[in-house]
């Protein structure tokens, strides 16, 4: 069936083109106006804090919060840095650094860290996050913050200026983006979350990314998939411009590490 299932075992199964770099630094800002904040309002951390952001892609949110954070140190982590600005290009608080969160964390890592942001790895964690936050737990320093950005595929709907307007293509796309509750844990951020030792957890631009995906599924030979999600693409731009969208509700699950 085509669907996101096919991302299983496959890793990132988007794009590290020029395009793929504009569409991330566009869902940054799109994120932002939607949820009004990088950082928590209940997450408090200090002016000379410690900062990182793990799959950091094109380093977007680290240099808006540095604007706010001029004098904190910030560090990006990603598995892969072709997105991100050259290190000469970043201001002397960011650094950017080649590490995988599926690995064990390094060394000089651990219990560094005031304050840990992730976003959207629903990609790559296939059910289960708990080795993930293990890793981000070990990084933080006792007391030190978690923030997780994620989104909600379980609630996601089309919504439509007139209810008797028919949008098939992006009710298939709900469909394949929902791939048999694979993002469920999003959901149970929160439980997985405070399992691993946490203190407290809670919860609080689409077409794009799956042309993309639909790329990497030519790519890796699934020519059949691609093309039926190339189709509902196009028909289901067709759709918006009539008044249809898909709404992907997001998640921002927050926790602490214990003293």
């Amino acid at each position: 069936m085509a669907d996101f299932g096919l991302a299983d075992g496959q890793g990132y199964m988007l794009d590290r083109s020029h395009a793929a770099a504009c569409r991330l630094n566009l869902q940054f800002y799109l994120w932002k106006d939607a949820i009004g904040f990088n950082i928590h309002p209940s997450i408090l951390i200090s002016e000379k804090c410690i900062i990182a952001d793990v799959a950091a892609g094109t380093g977007a949110w680290l240099l808006d919060v540095a604007r706010t954070f001029p004098n904190a140190t910030l560090d990006g982590f990603d598995n892969d840095l072709s997105q991100a600005p050259h290190q000469k290009w970043l201001p002397p608080n960011i650094s950017m650094r080649h590490w995988d969160i599926f690995e064990d964390v390094p060394e000089d890592l651990v219990a560094k860290y005031d304050f840990i942001h992730v976003r959207l790895l629903v990609m790559v964690i296939e059910g289960n996050p708990e080795p993930v936050i293990r890793n981000l737990l070990k990084m933080l320093k006792p007391g030190g913050y978690l923030q997780w950005d994620e989104l909600d595929c379980v609630n996601m709907r089309v919504k439509k200026v007139d209810p008797e307007l028919q949008a098939s293509s992006l009710d298939q796309l709900r469909e394949m983006s929902y791939a048999n509750g694979r993002y469920n844990w999003t959901l149970q951020l929160p439980k997985f979350m405070t399992d691993q030792g946490f203190l407290m957890a809670f919860n609080e631009q689409h077409l794009l990314t799956m042309e993309e995906f639909a790329l990497r599924l030519m790519k890796i030979g699934q020519k059949e998939a691609a093309a039926k999600f190339y189709d509902l693409i196009r028909d289901g731009y067709q759709e918006s411009i009539t008044g249809a969208a898909l709404c992907i509700p997001r998640i921002v699950c927050v926790g602490r590490k214990g003293i």
